[in-house]
């Protein structure tokens, strides 16, 4: 019960740390948008940046110079005036790296940091070193400024006291927050240049007041919504004041759970999973027609946090929208973001607090201990358990993986009975854990991991792949089918195969699991490398697999090589020459049998 009260208090003690993190991420909102000032936009940005991220040190903010093709220093702080000379190339070291491929940079120690640093020019090394008194930049984090599917800038932070300073969640919250600062620096830019305009063309007045209009409405929009957000109002309620802004009916579909808010039914709510798909690797909004029994059209704004798909915003229609419903989309989507990540981040110290005491419950070898940390997890134990895992793999960074994880296990749970079960996912793997009086469920476990991961390989590019075990408990002892669950899932990995495996169906192989491909290979290198380098005979070693497979019969083995079955005679007997073993004796076979079962296995 300590325990149990002890978790309570340290997830609620986490959710206070999120909610203060988020509460300052909100009030930096406001403040870059309360003036219009590029600089001091720009100061407020680089300054509030440090107050989120409050292990940071120093930091600037780089623009896009079209002229130079350079990123210019605009705003800093922590360092003196020689940072104003340090200007990278596009693609030049971490900062023009981050600004050329969109991607964000966190670096923990000064070794990977200067390792990335090589290709900088030295009269730039030479400015950045003078510009602190620091003698080396110890972690950084460093995010691309994009408005639209326009990139502008960069902003980058530095500690220079301590090596893994800056954490995954630094950049989670850097990253929102450079969404929006993204559209205070536009905002700024804009009425920069209606001031010139303005200065320039007298007859531009008319423009200048209807781009003032429209700032001042950005503006309220913006101060609404946020508002919203920092009373913790919630998702639905800011959909709905959207709805009331705009002229046009607006919903957001949730990419995790498919439902979409407001919750009465949209007429593309079938072609949801579509969407989705269509979507999951965009930034920027398009219009779509849905052709089913009738035509819909639709204008699709894809909601993002960072590489992390989140969602769409969803506009019935396929008439141009109004500048307003443009401005309420453009201000409400960051917004909706924040809300989102707020919701994750909640899911997620709940999900890690349930993965660490799950790893307590498998590693406790006390019966009376590990009935304690079940009922803690809400599983009364039996005699006979069952266990999944669960891994996303592919082209994709550690955050798309883990919101993939959190998309397969919303669709796991759809088929589950929650009843004595566990389900959760941590990074990029997902683990189901059941526990039942006998093996009568073991039949319907199996198929629901098997329907779900084929389902998921048809329909997504990044792989799935399930290990599982199932078998009879005795109390302490659940890491043992936990650890055999694994072995499936890392024996499907070492052979690149997607799919479902059972423990008991790996046979042999469970022998070879931990020994790494080289020395595999070595030993097939030993058994096979005098067939392989014999040129003038190169088809003997594909005959002797041949031979081998086909559980050494001579008439299949010809048939399948289209050779004479003499031919095939002599071939065995060079074969054995060469290898010098004899076939018709038991260990000798067995070598060979063992070599092209390894080979087939673990190298092809």
């Amino acid at each position: 019960m300590e325990n149990k009260e002890a978790f309570l208090r340290e997830l609620k003690l986490e959710n206070q740390k999120a909610q203060h993190a988020m509460m300052n991420l909100i009030e930096s909102f406001q403040a870059i948008n309360s003036t219009l000032k590029l600089t001091e936009v720009l100061k407020k940005i680089i300054y509030s940046a440090l107050n989120i991220v409050q292990n940071a040190d120093a930091g600037y903010i780089q623009l896009y110079d079209e002229n130079s093709n350079q990123l210019i220093i605009k705003s800093y702080v922590g360092f003196n005036d020689k940072i104003k000379s340090f200007k990278v190339n596009v693609g030049e070291s971490i900062t023009g790296k981050v600004y050329r491929d969109g991607n964000v940079c966190l670096i923990g120690t000064k070794k990977k940091i200067y390792d990335n640093m090589i290709d900088l020019r030295k009269e730039n090394l030479d400015f950045l070193e003078m510009s602190h008194l620091h003698p080396n930049i110890k972690s950084i984090l460093s995010v691309p400024i994009s408005f639209r599917t326009n990139r502008i800038g960069v902003m980058t932070l530095h500690c220079f006291d301590k090596e893994e300073a800056l954490s995954e969640t630094d950049l989670l919250f850097l990253q929102s927050f450079a969404s929006q600062a993204a559209i205070a620096i536009h905002n700024a830019q804009l009425h920069t240049e209606v001031q010139k305009s303005l200065e320039e063309v007298t007859h531009l007045s008319k423009k200048l007041t209807e781009t003032n209009g429209l700032l001042e409405k950005r503006t309220g929009i913006h101060n609404l919504l946020t508002k919203l957000s920092i009373q913790n109002r919630g998702l639905d309620v800011i959909i709905v004041e959207m709805n009331k802004l705009m002229e046009k009916k607006l919903f957001y579909a949730d990419y995790l759970t498919g439902k979409c808010s407001p919750d009465h039914l949209p007429p593309f709510i079938k072609s949801l999973d579509d969407l989705f798909l269509l979507f999951a690797n965009k930034s920027g909004p398009a219009y779509v027609s849905i052709y089913d029994v009738n035509q819909t059209d639709c204008y699709i704004y894809p909601i993002r946090s960072g590489s992390t798909f989140l969602g769409c915003l969803i506009v019935d229609g396929s008439s141009a929208l109004s500048l307003l419903d443009r401005l309420v989309i453009e201000q409400g989507a960051p917004i909706l973001s924040l809300e989102i990540m707020k919701l994750r981040s909640k899911t997620e110290i709940m999900y890690k607090k349930t993965y660490e005491t799950y790893q307590q419950f498998l590693k406790t070898k006390k019966p009376q201990q590990a009935e304690i940390l079940a009922e803690e997890l809400g599983i009364q134990q039996h005699s006979f358990h069952q266990t999944a895992l669960i891994e996303l793999d592919g082209n994709a960074d550690l955050h798309s993986l883990e919101n993939d994880a959190l998309l397969l296990l919303t669709h796991l749970k759809k088929k589950i009975q929650p009843e004595n079960s566990l389900l959760f996912s941590y990074n990029n793997k997902i683990t189901f854990f059941s526990s039942y009086l006998s093996t009568d469920r073991e039949l319907k476990f199996v198929e629901i991991i098997e329907s779900t991961i084929n389902w998921w390989n048809q329909q997504f590019k990044i792989s799935a792949r399930a290990g599982i075990s199932t078998g009879h408990y005795f109390p302490g002892q659940a890491e043992e089918n936990h650890v055999k669950a694994e072995k499936a899932l890392l024996h499907l990995k070492k052979q690149k195969k997607k799919g479902v495996l059972h423990y008991k169906d790996i046979g042999i192989s469970r022998l070879f699991l931990h020994h790494n491909s080289e020395e595999i290979a070595s030993y097939l290198n030993e058994t096979f490398s005098l067939l392989k380098s014999d040129k003038k005979n190169s088809e003997l070693l594909q005959t002797l697999f041949t031979y081998v497979q086909n559980n050494r019969s001579m008439t299949l083995t010809a048939f399948e090589l289209h050779i004479h079955a003499n031919t095939l005679y002599n071939r065995i007997k060079k074969i054995e020459e060469i290898l010098e073993l004899d076939f018709n004796q038991y260990e000798d076979y067995l070598n060979v049998q063992l070599g092209v079962y390894l080979y087939k296995t673990f190298i092809k």
